[in-house]
């Protein structure tokens, strides 16, 4: 039978023909009679189907369909499409010898001979079982997909084609933005924009960023379509084919307009806290300062009403000076604390031999402490020199002591010691050659809680009016800007630690001392407007043994010198009226005198950070300080007493 439905005229044509579709493993390839009776069986039917050749030749071939496609006439309609109109091709589920179902995709011819007889039909089987299961998960996880997506409500989930065109849209779109998708598919997203938006071209800007880099992600103001405007949170994804053809953008809106009402009334109430905070930092400044300087005034008043009282009584006289002195040094140093707090105060640093420099620092320490309080002091005798301010040091010093004197009111043990320290990153950072400087006390200790902020501006656990809160952080802020840190450890009872870590110094000459000298050293023009100040300074020059000349303004000043006059070194106040600062002084004064020595002073100035070239003495300054920086400046010795 399978002879005769190929051609049987042409042996040399159909032996090959029938090895060729012997040899096919993948597909069923087996011929039918007229009536649907199998005449023929290639090898992969007997692997697809299961039945040997020998099983299945002249069975009928509806024996591969389910019960309930024979049931329904179906293997005859087949046969009846492909007679009718030449071929059928299906899908769907065939049934195996062992009773096992697979997945069949199937097409039947009509066979003819040359007068247009039907003869039979060729049946052409492929098992597509594993396609079609890869086929139905990924039509699984798309519907899956779309489930989610549509199910999202707290986003708006959508696609752009290349333009910018809406192509999908999800719930969460609707929702927020208030489109249903028959209105808004095949719109441009730019309605979602602003008006501002729109014109300044931030919807094409969005589309060409993330083109060119893949991702644009911003957030600002949007519409909805009743007019209303909402925060969002946006981000737009380009998506491109496997070939990396730009095919459209994903993108994802979020409104946040609830999150960011609230955020700006957490910031507003931040805000007003950090307001009230100030209000209350600033009443316990005042409190701190006013008490501390109305000291200070108290005894400075006291001792001139004496001083003037027994004028006649030299010795009495200079213990009055001397009270004078002690509490305006007690002054500077208050005002040192407050500028240094607000940074506003340069340091001069300079190498310091910490074993020397405490020996001085002890003259004024001892007699700040109380008599119940023992001061014990340890110091290497190989401890590396240090680069520090003196002053500040000292400020620093002086607090860690007042600080451990408050927390032993019942007396104890205050023990000062220094030690080389090679850091590797602790604290803070820190690294190489440094100095530890520990001030320890055997009092009240701290709680955690206190530790986390005693350095903080204005905290202080004292009773209002017995400090400012300003000495710790002062002392760290002095520590940080010379390049140190500062360790603190307490416990409740067991008194307090704090280690102040100091670079070493990197200068190979220690500084150096002053010789006294008597001889006459120049003319100096003195350029102050506080007439006592004035006057003040020239008496200290002249004790030094320079010549002062005295003007009131920088404008007097540059008179003098268009006059022809020349002196040795200019000594000017920063503020001064007359619109000319001593910085512009200084700097018209070098412009045409580049070797003249100009020395700068100031009490506080937001000009002392910007000034560039030239040396300044904070003032109040003694004649001590004074010496050392015309020294510095003339690179001469000079005796101040």
């Amino acid at each position: 039978m399978e002879e005769g439905l190929l051609d049987q005229g042409d042996k040399t044509t159909s032996e090959p023909f029938k090895l060729l579709v012997q040899s096919i493993f993948d597909y069923a390839i087996f011929m039918l009679d007229p009536k649907g009776f199998v005449t023929s069986w290639n090898a992969g039917a007997e692997r697809i189907k299961g039945y040997q050749t020998e099983q299945i030749v002249g069975q009928h071939f509806s024996k591969f369909y389910t019960e309930e496609d024979r049931a329904a006439g179906m293997p005859q309609s087949v046969l009846e499409t492909a007679k009718r109109e030449g071929r059928f091709e299906g899908e769907g589920w065939r049934v195996r010898k062992d009773g096992a179902r697979f997945w069949a995709s199937v097409v039947v011819d009509r066979i003819q001979d040359e007068k247009g007889k039907l003869v039979g039909f060729a049946k052409i089987t492929r098992d597509m079982t594993e396609q079609r299961a890869a086929q139905q998960a990924l039509l699984e996880a798309e519907r899956s997909f779309q489930i989610l997506v549509q199910g999202v409500t707290d986003y708006a989930l959508f696609m752009l084609d290349p333009a910018g065109k809406v192509t999908n849209w999800n719930s969460g779109a609707q929702r927020i933005k208030g489109y249903a998708p028959e209105e808004i598919i095949g719109e441009h997203f730019s309605r979602f924009y602003t008006p501002e938006e729109f014109e300044a071209g931030v919807p094409h800007r969005a589309l060409e960023i993330a083109r060119e880099t893949g991702r644009y992600e911003a957030e600002g103001w949007r519409m909805r379509k009743d007019g209303t405007r909402f925060w969002a949170s946006v981000v737009l994804d380009a998506i491109r084919n496997e070939d990396g053809e730009l095919i459209g953008f994903a993108k994802i809106t979020r409104d946040m307009t609830d999150k960011r009402e609230t955020q700006s009334r957490l910031e507003e109430s931040r805000e007003q806290l950090f307001r009230s905070q100030k209000m209350e930092a600033l009443g316990q400044l005042t409190g701190g300062l006013a008490h501390d300087f109305n000291n200070l005034l108290t005894a400075i008043l006291g001792a001139c009403e004496l001083a003037l009282r027994n004028i006649k009584d030299p010795d009495k006289v200079r213990r009055m000076l001397d009270g004078v002195r002690n509490s305006a040094q007690r002054g500077a140093s208050l005002t040192r604390q407050l500028l240094a707090f607000a940074r506003a105060q340069p340091l001069e640093l300079k190498q310091i031999d910490l074993k020397l420099f405490f020996a001085d620092v002890a003259t004024l320490l001892r007699p700040s402490l109380r008599s119940n309080i023992e001061v014990v002091t340890e110091f290497s005798d190989q401890l590396w020199p240090v680069d520090a301010d003196a002053g500040a040091l000292e400020l620093a010093i002086l607090n860690f002591a007042f600080n451990a004197r408050d927390a032993m009111p019942e007396g104890g043990t205050l023990r000062i010691s220094a030690h080389n320290a090679v850091l590797t990153g602790e604290p803070d950072g820190l690294r190489g050659e440094h100095v530890a400087l520990r001030v320890a006390d055997t009092g009240t200790g701290m709680s955690r809680e206190v530790v986390e902020r005693v350095f903080e501006p204005f905290f202080t656990t004292k009773s209002f009016g017995e400090g400012t809160g300003l000495g710790l952080s002062q002392v760290f802020g002095f520590a940080r800007q010379i390049g140190g840190a500062i360790a603190v450890e307490s416990e409740p009872g067991k008194g307090s630690v704090f280690t102040m870590y100091i670079p070493a110094s990197r200068s190979g000459e220690p500084s150096g001392g002053r010789n006294k000298g008597s001889e006459t050293l120049g003319r100096v023009l003195v350029v102050e407007d506080d007439t006592l100040v004035a006057e003040l300074a020239a008496g200290m020059f002249d004790e030094l043994g320079f010549q002062a000349t005295v003007t009131h303004s920088a404008k007097e000043a540059l008179e003098r010198l268009s006059g022809g006059e020349k002196p040795r070194l200019i000594f000017s106040d920063i503020v001064m009226p007359g619109g000319i600062s001593g910085v512009e002084l200084a700097r018209k004064v070098r412009e045409r005198f580049p070797e003249l020595p100009i020395l700068l002073t100031t009490g506080y100035s937001e000009q002392v950070a910007q000034v560039h070239g030239f040396p300044i003495l904070q003032k109040p300054y003694e004649m001590d300080a004074l010496a050392g920086a015309l020294g510095k400046l003339l690179k001469i010795e000079i005796a101040a007493s």
